[in-house]
């Protein structure tokens, strides 16, 4: 009985910690108060929400084959793929450890010895060879689930690269997309800007006829050529920027930087043929946006460290065997009286590292509640994209209409002025500074629209739009 009773206190004290390491640590989520819907969403929105391959609503074929393009060769979307073959590889290693582990030794040696005979007193010398071939395993009784929390943490960790791969994607896309826009808008603003050099020249050639019939001043003349010139130094600044757009385009597909995209339209779409984006529930979009997701997987990862740090501070326990053949002649290594085999079994428990586990433990746990807090963080930053983006959509358009309006007036306006000009009732000025304004307009309505496509992007990339 008494050769028992330390066997018993040790299985004893191993079932202590092991209830003690099982009920200590838990994990959480943050309490994150989520609506019911969107403030924001308008109140005639009854579209299904559809985020697959959304670019294509633009209906622009050169777009289209833009994106094709850079799914399959930009060069962030390769990293973030060939990170994922990284971590499965690293998977496969991790997941090794949970299983005993065998390994063949072997071992010839050869060696002269000198001894005294104690019989002649004489010095004899003789040879002896030693000959081993044997199976030598190993393996760790995971008492603690320390390997298998690793082991989660590497699987938490798999699915937060795969998440951030799909995070990457996205911000990919929606930047060729945005980039694409601001080309289509500088090209219309290149168009109006050409436009309006044309009527200021045509608006300089009539000034100098009547300069010519002594019906206009020599100041009139000289106003409508600096009005041409204003307007003719516009447009080195927009065709450099084009050229730049159309580079980092080229840059984001992974082709060389050069200027030579092409696009199918030589403006930007209509934005009224365009639906209102439906934005679904607020407690849907921490389903699909996969920065998210990815958050959520980091916390699993920490948490599962955390386990497994905590099991670090109890006893190890190992099992290892060996069975193979001993022999000084190759050709007895395998009779049945050279056989040789061990069991044994093996305990180690940290008595004394001056708190390094405990502080190791200590810090993982800070690390887990810094990324709830991010994930709180994340999950009102996404919600404020939406509802940011769904107000601006009003706001914008309620701008824009305003522009068309505005133009509209200018228009009339620089019509009356250009017919009280040529009567002589008001100066030149008046006519020049109605058709800046008129240019001016223009300019912000292609602007105006420009944000209205680009929060559109944005709100799909809010919603968590897919690429596939």
């Amino acid at each position: 009985m008494k050769r028992k009773r330390p066997v018993i206190m040790i299985a004893g004290v191993l079932m202590v910690m092991l209830i003690f390491s099982c009920s200590t640590i838990k994990s959480t989520k943050p309490d994150i108060p989520i609506p019911e819907k969107f403030n924001n969403e308008e109140k005639s929105s009854e579209a299904t929400l559809n985020l697959k391959r959304w670019w294509e609503e633009f209906n622009d074929p050169a777009l289209n084959t833009l994106v094709e393009e850079a799914i399959k060769n930009n060069h962030d979307i390769r990293l973030a793929a060939e990170r994922i073959l990284q971590l499965e590889a690293e998977l496969r290693a991790v997941d090794a450890v949970l299983y005993p582990r065998l390994d063949l030794q072997g071992n010839l040696s050869r060696q002269k010895q000198s001894v005294t005979s104690t019989f002649t007193g004489q010095r004899v010398s003789f040879n002896t060879t030693s000959i081993n071939l044997s199976v030598v395993t190993s393996y760790e009784i995971d008492l603690w689930a320390r390997l298998r929390a690793s082991e989660k943490a590497k699987w938490a960790e798999y699915f937060r690269v795969k998440e951030n791969r799909e995070s990457i994607l996205q911000t990919v896309v929606s930047e060729l997309v945005n980039q694409y826009i601001q080309m289509q808008a500088l090209k219309q603003k290149i168009a109006i800007t050409s436009d309006s050099i044309k009527n200021a020249r045509k608006t300089y050639q009539i000034i100098k006829g009547r300069y010519q019939r002594g019906l206009s001043s020599y100041l009139d003349l000289l106003q409508a050529r600096g009005f041409v010139t204003e307007q003719e130094a516009l447009l080195p600044a927009l065709k450099r920027q084009l050229k730049e757009i159309k580079k980092r385009i080229a840059l984001i597909v992974g082709r060389y930087p050069s200027d030579d995209v092409v696009s199918t339209k030589s403006g930007l779409i209509d934005v009224d043929t365009l639906r209102p984006v439906p934005a679904g529930l607020p407690s849907e979009l921490l389903l699909r946006r996969p920065d998210i997701k990815a958050l959520e997987s980091e916390m699993e990862a920490a948490f599962q460290l955390l386990r497994a740090r905590r099991a670090a501070r109890f006893p190890k326990i190992t099992l290892t065997g060996t069975y193979g053949y001993t022999s000084d002649e190759l050709r007895n290594l395998f009779k049945p009286e050279n056989t040789l085999w061990q069991i044994a079994s093996g305990l180690v428990a940290p008595l004394f590292d001056a708190g390094r586990l405990k502080a190791e433990e200590e810090a993982q746990a800070s690390r887990y509640r810094q990324l709830q807090i991010q994930y709180a963080k994340s999950v009102l930053q996404a919600f404020f994209e939406v509802e940011n983006a769904l107000s601006s959509r009003f706001w914008l358009y309620k701008e824009r209409d305003k522009l068309l309006r505005l133009y509209q007036d200018h228009k009339r306006a620089l019509e009356a002025a250009r017919n009280r000009y040529n009567k002589g009732v008001v100066d030149l000025l008046n006519v020049l500074e109605l058709e800046r304004r008129l240019f001016q307009t223009r300019q912000r309505l292609t602007d105006t629209t420009l944000a209205i496509l680009k929060n559109r992007v944005f709100l799909y990339k809010a919603l968590g739009g897919r690429w596939y």
